[in-house]
């Protein structure tokens, strides 16, 4: 059941298209597509999810112009404006399979760890003056995990990343989606002081 709702969300996933479309580096996608489903039961409306069609590198332009016209829309059609989280989907080298990591802020809080779809969407949101510039404007970043390969190798990690997905690793990413949506409905929850919404009183 969706909660009252303190905060608008913008819910986007970054990988690559086409033929890379169910690589692991495009984990953000498939992650976005196991929850897609279930948000309508657990956020209130005041959400919009968004696959980025770009290639991973150049994610940033049209997903902080997408940014730019919901929250347009939001500030349009609500006469008191809510704060809105940027939610960014995307896969996470270091980490086990199937593994949710959930970071709160840019590269000023936690290390982007050389993931060049998040420098260019953070490069875009400076240039467009929206993170950090913008206080109304938080981030959330959620990582899904994909393994990484014995070598440090560069031709080597490119090769693993660009590599289509098994059935055991696409099951993986869909049983990570309930933890995935429980962050998001306590985001959309989440007070502008940080706090999360109180439950209400019996």
């Amino acid at each position: 059941m969706s909660q009252q709702s303190i905060r608008s969300l913008f819910i986007a996933s970054i990988g690559n298209p086409g033929r890379y479309r169910n690589t692991r580096h495009s984990a953000g996608h498939v992650l976005l597509d196991a929850i897609t489903p279930l948000l309508p039961n657990h956020l209130p409306p005041r959400y919009k999810t968004w696959q980025s069609p770009s290639l991973m590198n150049d994610s940033g332009r049209k997903l902080v112009r997408e940014l730019e016209t919901f929250k347009r829309l939001e500030t349009s059609t609500t006469m008191n404006a809510k704060p809105l989280t940027l939610v960014i989907l995307h896969d996470e080298l270091e980490k086990p399979l199937g593994k949710i990591v959930v970071r709160r802020g840019g590269p000023e809080k936690y290390s982007l760890r050389g993931h060049n779809g998040l420098k260019d969407i953070f490069q875009w949101l400076d240039k467009k003056k929206m993170y950090p510039h913008d206080p109304a404007l938080s981030i959330l970043r959620i990582g899904v995990g994909i393994g990484r390969p014995s070598s440090r190798n560069s031709d080597e990690v490119s090769k693993y990343v660009l590599t289509a997905m098994g059935l055991k690793e696409l099951d993986a990413i869909n049983r990570a989606a309930g933890y995935a949506v429980d962050v998001l409905a306590e985001e959309a929850g989440r007070t502008e002081d940080g706090n999360p919404l109180p439950e209400p009183t019996p």
